[in-house]
């Protein structure tokens, strides 16, 4: 008698954690996986959890039956955060041609402090304060796209470098360069430097096996006087420090979209190759490089993060949305990490969402 209450009391508890574990649903006319999921996570890009939970069942993630049933498991809570483009600060100078431009999110309180009254026009008035305001509609903005640099095989982006640094005012010798701080580079007209034009401030950094290394975009400067071998040059964008020896390459713009991506079921899969930076702990708006790249993946891409468990069990992770593709990989941030089991190097991940279909 004692062991068959002992017995019972086992398979009890196995319900318990069982029924607390999974909910059941009876698929209607007009469902549709990311609408299911939509409605039990408030996340239909989520819809990857409840699909393969059910893969003996749904031959196709496209079509689902009506009087169907499945199991839709519990998924760990997700967390988020701010995009780090709303904790920069943002200055525009009165009378500058430039109205617009940004203090690194990396650098201190005290240097935003001193940044508010810079000379960054050449003239003393005041710079003023304001928000980071994401264009309407887009998806990512250009400066999160030069955040996330990309990595690269090419060895010869590279068109000179900086020889220089020169601080345009004196209480601040010493200090880190940054915008509004010009530089000397080692290039002139004799190199095709030319006045007035932009060019991208940037370093190799570390290899990613079998890929190449990571380009870090460190800023933009603009040049003012171009010499036959010598240039002088205005830091315009700064999103860390600049230093002696940091490279430029050609100018340009990285492509933005417009749209808010929507839940789709392509057979998409890959995997994280890097993070940009050695932080041992992983958050949102962490930059990553995934593969595979522009054959597959495009800009505003959103993609699910997540392992494997035993009984075929998706675990999501987190995700990931793309700003940049290259040929072989594609940039983006984590936009969000669920629950407490943190993104790693390697992990899987499933296209889920994307503009424009």
């Amino acid at each position: 008698m004692k062991k068959f209450i002992f017995v019972s009391l086992i398979i009890l508890t196995v319900s318990i954690v069982l029924a607390a574990q999974y909910k059941k649903h009876t698929v209607v006319k007009g469902d549709c996986l990311w609408d299911i999921a939509g409605s039990y996570y408030n996340d239909p890009f989520l819809w990857p959890v409840i699909y393969e939970a059910n893969k003996d069942s749904i031959a196709d993630p496209h079509w689902i039956y009506p009087g169907e049933v499945f199991v839709i498991p519990n998924v760990p809570a997700e967390q988020v955060s701010k995009p780090p483009l709303e904790e920069g600060v943002v200055m525009e100078v009165k009378g500058a041609k430039s109205k617009v431009e940004e203090e690194s999110k990396t650098t201190s309180g005290k240097r935003a402090e001193e940044m508010r009254k810079k000379i960054i026009s050449g003239k003393s008035e005041e710079a003023i304060l304001f928000s980071v305001v994401q264009a309407e509609n887009y998806a990512f903005t250009q400066k999160a796209a030069f955040l996330a640099g990309f990595i690269t095989r090419d060895k010869n982006l590279a068109i000179g470098e900086i020889s220089e640094l020169i601080k345009t005012l004196p209480d601040l010798e010493g200090s880190s360069t940054v915008l509004g701080d010009d530089v000397k580079l080692n290039k002139g007209t004799s190199d095709g430097i030319k006045e007035g034009n932009n060019y991208i401030i940037f370093k190799y950094d570390k290899v990613v096996g079998g890929y190449g290394n990571i380009v870090r975009i460190k800023g933009i400067l603009k040049i003012l006087k171009a010499e036959e071998n010598i240039s002088t040059a205005r830091v315009t964008e700064s999103y860390e420090t600049i230093e002696q020896g940091d490279q430029i390459m050609a100018y340009t713009a990285p492509d933005v979209i417009k749209g808010e991506a929507q839940p789709i079921t392509d057979e998409v899969t890959g995997k994280i190759i890097a993070f940009r930076d050695t932080d041992p702990i992983i958050k949102p708006f962490t930059i990553v490089y995934i593969e595979p790249g522009s054959s597959l993946v495009k800009l505003g891409d959103v993609f699910l993060v997540y392992k494997k468990e035993p009984g075929n069990l998706l675990v999501p992770l987190g995700k990931i949305q793309i700003v940049g593709v290259r040929e072989e990989t594609a940039s983006g941030y984590i936009t969000s990490i669920m629950g407490k089991t943190e993104i790693s190097l390697g992990n899987k991940i499933r296209l889920v969402g994307r503009i424009g279909g």
